[in-house]
């Protein structure tokens, strides 16, 4: 198996006033599943690009098992990469599709049928070797497309936003079949995606860029509960905050005191209190208690929304499927915030757009 570190990686198109990427490091291990997070144009598949060879790095290294392959051209790095648009051959029919990367490579003939079978099996097509792609749906183009990276044995395997042209249910399949794949072959594997869900589900650890700039590499949980930026907080869905002064482990705010359990932030800091709405408990425990008018509450099904006006800011908060006795719109009730599941966010990293180097 194979790892990858991303050492000040830098680059810069002709004629462009700011980096795509800037000064980006990564370490990513051997047989990890490691997700490129972030908006359009954030510099997702420039990184892909430049670790697939495809572009040139204008600073920096990206380093195979410790080894810089700057300047190894890319059919030498044993990767490859999977586009988001198939890029199936239209006049080759699925088994030499799959078969091509063996065809260049002069391997016999006999080999390739028998590993071109056990492909089609892998992926779940077989059946299907003599239909051209015009005959297949998304969901098969993109797993012919996945074979055909894949019987090649890289080391590597890049994935550019692999799901983004498929329905809700083919996604679902694709996921797993992913994940299959990424465990049954412990490639290392990298892949770009515009979408929370798809990375949260997928990766072992979420690089996250905004502008050409890692902002925070960690788990998925990481980002729901312990996001570095008020940026990061609002990128992974919607999370309830409260501003106040810390002193030791306790949060001065206009409507009152709140106990957590973070550390390492100076006393005195000026901080933003975060919490996930699933976090905020229909109860009064005696402690970090906020009682607030009940300004809505929006049955979903699985749950209920309640939303809440907490110091000028319109809080949401999600409980159990089944009305609480009390908890009725324009009354007031109280919500408690368990102290361990309180996230702080110092106000240098709160208002900042990019953080410090990590």
């Amino acid at each position: 198996m194979t790892s990858v570190t991303l050492r000040n990686l830098q680059k810069t198109y002709d004629n462009a006033t700011e980096p795509a990427v800037k000064d980006l490091n990564l370490e990513i291990k051997a047989g990890e599943l490691v997700a490129l997070l972030g908006p359009s144009g954030c510099g997702k598949t420039t990184t892909l690009k430049m670790v697939a060879g495809l572009h040139d790095v204008t600073e920096g290294e990206v380093l195979f098992n410790g080894v810089a392959v700057n300047n190894i051209k890319p059919e030498k790095r044993e990767v490859v990469m999977v586009y988001q648009n198939y890029l199936l051959f239209p006049y080759m029919n699925v088994e030499d599709n799959i078969g091509f990367g063996l065809r260049m490579r002069k391997v016999p003939k006999a080999e390739i049928a028998d590993r071109v079978g056990k492909m089609l099996k892998l992926v779940q097509l077989e059946g299907f070797e003599k239909r051209k792609p015009s005959q297949l749906s998304g969901g098969q183009k993109q797993r012919i497309a996945l074979a055909r990276a894949l019987i090649i044995r890289p080391k590597i395997l890049l994935l550019d936003e692999p799901l983004s042209n498929l329905d809700a249910h083919l996604r679902d399949e694709m996921r797993e079949m992913i994940l299959n794949i990424h465990r049954e072959f412990g490639l290392t594997t990298i892949f770009v995606t515009h979408d929370q869900e798809e990375a949260v589900l997928l990766a072992d650890r979420i690089a996250l860029m905004f502008d050409g700039v890692l902002q925070q590499y960690s788990p998925p949980k990481e980002f729901y509960e312990k996001p570095r930026t008020k940026r990061i907080a609002s990128f992974f869905g919607n999370h309830n905050r409260l501003y106040g002064v810390l002193q030791g482990t306790v949060v001065h705010t206009a409507i009152g005191d709140f106990a957590t359990e973070q550390v390492g932030i100076p006393d005195g800091s000026k901080v933003c209190l975060v919490i996930r709405p699933q976090s905020v408990l229909l109860e009064h425990s005696g402690a970090n208690c906020i009682k607030a008018v009940i300004n809505r509450i929006i049955y979903m099904g699985t749950y209920i929304r309640y939303r809440i006006t907490v110091d000028g800011n319109e809080w949401d908060i999600m409980g159990d499927p089944h009305p609480l006795a009390g908890y009725e719109e324009g009354k007031e009730a109280c919500f408690t915030l368990p102290k361990d599941k309180i996230w702080l966010i110092p106000e240098t990293l709160e208002t900042q757009e990019t953080p410090e180097r990590i």
